[in-house]
């Protein structure tokens, strides 16, 4: 092939990377820019071909100054900031749920299934739960949700206030969404682990409350932010699940290879689920102490869960879901 045919055969390639860097460094960029990578990537190995061949200077510093402008784009867009984070959330996250969405429903029928079993039967057999929530809980359970007892009361007698009632839910669902996912490094075994505990102990209060409690308090209470809160938990567990997972069968690639893949495959899970159990905590701290009517709390709470099905559901589909 000559030098001329060789330039003629790749000068496609560099116009449309031309054309995608154009696009891309304006302030509101069309989905085509997705493409910008893997045609960088392209442009690259023509580079090195031509530099092999020895190909014209003109035609080897045209693509060089190609190459050198799209990975500064590519560095600015990548380098982080609210637009990533806000991109990692909207987008990144709910494509991975889908993504994923036979181990999300694995995850979840993990999670409900025994803390339904566990609330249906504590009425009868209250004894499991009491033993599992230990005298302190009870009564604790029996502050918050007893036939006399109002949980915005206890909240403002421990935290004083919705500020730090929100401060103590944020660091607490955090936490726990974190040690789901770390859990998964043993083989998966420790995301399950704390994944099936919080669902026995959520079954036991639930099944607590029926047994010695006031039921409407307590529904009214968590309908809304469990949507988040409950859901996040979910998610944490299928992002130690997937990293566990890559440990138990690594396939052809090194264990630690096949680890940090799965873990920046599981980023987004991660952060999606943090950001979910934030937004419960907010919700906890100031939405659900408010002295309000029944229905005023179970309408909102519906539309809690509704968003919040919708958002993993349809939240970036207008790109390219991940596969």
């Amino acid at each position: 092939m000559t030098p001329a045919q060789f330039e003629k055969q790749i000068e496609p390639r560099w116009q449309k990377l031309e054309k995608l860097l154009k696009e891309a460094e304006k302030s509101h960029p069309s989905a085509e820019v997705e493409e910008l990578p893997a045609t960088f990537r392209q442009v690259c190995h023509d580079l090195s071909v031509a530099q092999h061949r020895m190909s014209p200077q003109r035609l080897t510093q045209q693509l060089n100054a190609l190459a050198i402008r799209s990975y500064r784009v590519l560095e600015r867009h990548s380098a982080g900031g609210w637009e990533a984070f806000v991109r990692l959330f909207l987008v990144e996250f709910p494509q991975a749920v889908r993504a994923e969405w036979k181990l999300f429903w694995w995850c979840t029928a993990l999670f409900y299934l025994p803390a339904a079993l566990i609330a249906v039967i504590t009425p009868s057999y209250p004894e499991w739960a009491m033993t599992l929530l230990g005298p302190d809980g009870m009564m604790q359970i029996e502050s918050m949700y007893g036939e006399a007892s109002k949980p915005s009361d206890y909240v403002r007698e421990s935290f004083g206030s919705g500020f730090a009632a929100f401060c103590f839910y944020i660091w607490n669902n955090v936490s726990i969404d974190f040690r789901t996912f770390a859990g998964g490094i043993l083989g998966g075994v420790g995301a399950l682990f704390v994944l099936l505990f919080n669902s026995i102990y959520l079954g036991a209060v639930f099944g607590y409350v029926h047994y010695s409690g006031n039921p409407l308090t307590l529904y009214t209470w968590v309908v809304a932010h469990g949507a988040p809160e409950l859901t996040g938990v979910v998610i944490s567990a299928m992002a130690g699940m997937r990293v566990g997972w890559s440990v138990l069968r690594p396939g052809r690639m090194e264990r630690r290879t096949a680890l940090v893949l799965a873990g920046r495959k599981a980023l987004p899970l991660l952060v999606g689920a943090a950001v979910l159990t934030s937004i419960a905590a907010v919700l906890e701290g100031f939405w659900s102490p408010m002295d309000l009517p029944p229905v005023i709390k179970f309408t909102a709470g519906g539309m809690c869960w509704l968003l919040v099905a919708m958002f993993l559901m349809f939240s970036g589909r207008r790109q390219k879901d991940a596969t």
